[in-house]
């Protein structure tokens, strides 16, 4: 055989020779030399060998097929760090060509340990972290045991002069010390009861770090449940940790809803506990939805694109927060309305869901569409009250005062009992569930009539008729009134309760006898919301008049002081928005007034106030004094005043 050298490329002149480069069998790979001692030189770094050769020192030091290590044959500790270095010699020299090294073991593919470019090397970026370039023939890396234990087989290879060629080294690395355990997370972190439909598994992870803050691997680790209520168990009890230091366990649910905690203890006695693991029924119940508003009283009358954001709430029979991302829908009649929110859920200005409230969610109701303005009520100031168009008065549950708002939310859900034995489960006969035959219903139930008929006194608070919107606010179901319903449920018809408890804690054997039923039913509540208005409705004055008429006049003749009663409200009646000021004002020195209340609004009626005016006792005088009703506007900064009433003081005699 002839070999030729050509700067740095050795041309193979046969092709079995060319055949053996490839193959470590024939002196390449793992023997650091792709031809070993051709041309009769001596082994490891001797003179004669013509070929690219990979291994550690240079010179009559050279050792091939080795990886030079700063620690020798020392242990690494755990989490520590060593510089491996590898040379390149072609010819004897060390190769001015760049050649990229790659350095590989059991620990750097499993992310256990690290490799690093030292000393001005780096790899480029379309290469693995473990690759690294040779500068004038050298590579340098600073391994890190991020996790590793034991002996780890370390190879660093390159292609060189058309053979590959690699070096080999061990580095033994000392366990590391358990220094903690900490909670990661529980995934679902709710579970549903047994049977009753839901997720009933949770995973719940610990993490195992070591003294170096790295996770440590092959801990044996136990686990232990604060509580086994309603047959709550483990499906594994122990478990030991992966390279990631991640250990997990599984928790099943009973059929008793509680809170859980687990404990995870290390073989050698460190322990941590979990955050809280909530067993519950998954589904919310009518008792356990509620509905709030920003602002309940809008300046929003004959105004578009006035808010006030409508937040639900939702619990389940044990008052536990439902799951994150069930859906609550909503229906106004006026304005508009987001149609559903998710619990749990919110959205950032970017338009991203992030987690919220537990149980809570919330939507923007906002006016808007045509303005309905029938025949506007009256005040009638011998009854103190206003008065519809056909002579009703017009009270809390009369619907002929417009700018008023009916916003509903509703989801499926569990209709209310009351768990006299507190097992957790509906138990016919023992349990209270009224109905419209159970006694004394009507005195029990009016505490719990949501205004749409979630619990209509008809037909009994707990056993749920169809929903519908509740336009008189009389709580009482009439055939005018429309029936709501999500998803396309239901028939469009009202149909009262079925007189047995639904939902998901009714026991299978019971929902087969009849006794109750499994069924969801769509729970509800409404509320509403008062579209105010700037103009305020007629009041009459001492004398009759009214305002935007010449002033009332009183005769003040040897009387200091009197007092008027008014009535403030919107223009329908209704009451002022939250925040209203009242003042009074004159145009005499000698007459003063005051008012009470100084502050109105807030309130589904209007407000009674006193104006109260005094003259001076020392000579005659006459003038006027006023109220000023201040209402804050939309934007929460400017204020309107107006001048809603004022009286003339006529005259004065002064008698010393």
């Amino acid at each position: 055989m002839r070999i030729k050298q050509l700067g740095s490329t050795t041309l193979q002149l046969t092709s079995a020779l060319a055949l053996c480069m490839g193959l470590a069998a024939c002196g390449g790979g793992s023997s650091g030399t792709a031809l070993d001692n051709v041309g009769g030189g001596g082994s490891g770094g001797g003179t004669g060998n013509t070929v690219a050769q990979i291994g550690n020192g240079s010179g009559d030091s050279f050792v091939a097929g080795e990886i030079g290590t700063e620690i020798g044959d020392s242990a690494l500790s755990a989490g520590g760090s060593a510089v491996l270095t590898v040379n390149i010699v072609e010819a004897g020299s060390l190769i001015i060509d760049s050649a990229q090294v790659t350095f590989n073991s059991p620990c750097i593919a499993s992310g256990e340990s690290l490799i690093e470019p030292i000393n001005g090397l780096d790899n480029t970026d379309d290469t693995a972290s473990n690759v690294v370039a040779t500068n004038n023939g050298q590579a340098n890396v600073r391994y890190t045991a991020n996790g590793c234990i034991g002996e780890d087989s370390i190879t660093a290879s390159t292609t060189f002069g058309g053979g590959l060629i690699s070096a080999s080294t061990s580095l033994n690395i000392e366990a590391d010390t358990v220094t903690s355990i900490s909670f990661t997370d529980a995934s679902p972190n709710y579970i549903a009861l047994k049977g009753t439909g839901g997720n009933e598994i949770s995973i719940v992870r610990f993490k195992i770090l070591g003294t170096t803050g790295a996770a440590v691997k092959g801990v044996g680790v136990n686990f232990q449940l604060n509580t086994t209520a309603g047959g709550l168990k483990l499906v594994n009890d122990s478990d030991i940790s992966g390279s990631d230091g991640y250990v997990s366990a599984t928790v099943q649910s009973g059929t008793a809803p509680t809170s859980v905690r687990i404990t995870a203890t290390t073989d050698t006695g460190v322990s941590s506990q979990s955050n809280e693991l909530v067993v519950s029924t998954g589904l919310p119940e009518q008792k356990g939805i509620s509905i709030a508003a920003t602002d309940l009283y809008p300046v929003a009358w004959n105004t578009n694109n006035i808010e006030s954001e409508i937040t639900v709430d939702l619990s389940d029979a044990f008052s536990n927060p439902v799951p994150n991302r069930t859906p609550v829908y909503f229906t106004s009649k006026g304005g508009t309305i987001a149609p559903v929110c998710f619990t749990g859920i919110v959205i950032n200005n970017e338009g991203e869901e992030a987690f919220g409230t537990p149980g809570m969610c919330s939507v923007t109701w906002r006016s808007s569409g045509q303005i309905y303005a029938e025949d506007q009520v009256t005040f009638d100031e011998d009854l103190w009250a206003f008065v519809c168009p056909n002579g009703d008065i017009a009270g809390d549950d009369s619907d002929c005062r417009n700018g008023r708002v009916i916003i509903m939310a509703s989801t499926l859900g569990n209709e209310s009992f009351v768990d006299l034995n507190q097992n957790g489960l509906y138990d016919h006969d023992t349990d209270l569930f009224y109905t419209a035959d159970s006694p004394n219903r009507e005195a029990v139930c009016q505490w719990a009539t949501p205004l749409s008929g979630a619990a209509s006194r008809t037909f009994g608070c707990d056993d749920l008729g169809s929903a519908y919107f509740d336009r008189n606010f009389d709580g009482q179901r009439d055939v005018t009134e429309e029936v709501i319903s999500i998803n396309n449920t239901g028939t469009g018809n009202y149909e009262p309760g079925n007189g047995i408890y639904d939902g998901s804690l009714c026991r299978e054997v019971d929902a087969q006898a009849g006794l109750c039923s499994r069924d969801s039913v769509l729970i509800r509540t409404d509320m509403r919301l008062i579209m105010t208005s700037y103009a305020q409705s007629p009041f009459t004055m001492p004398d009759g008049r009214l305002p935007g008429q010449p002033s009332g006049k009183v005769s003040m003749t040897n009387i200091k002081t009197q007092s008027f009663t008014m009535m403030l409200a919107d223009t329908n009646g209704n009451g002022l928005p939250s925040g209203t000021k009242i003042s009074t004002g004159t145009n005499n020195d000698l007459i003063t007034a005051s008012v009470t209340p100084e502050a109105a609004g807030g309130t589904n009626e209007g407000t009674t106030v006193t104006l109260t005016i005094t003259v001076s006792d020392t000579k005659s005088t006459f003038g006027s004094a006023w109220l000023n009703v201040e209402i804050p506007n939309s934007d929460a900064t400017a204020t309107a005043t107006y001048t809603v009433g004022a009286v003339e003081v006529e005259s004065f005699v002064y008698i010393p």
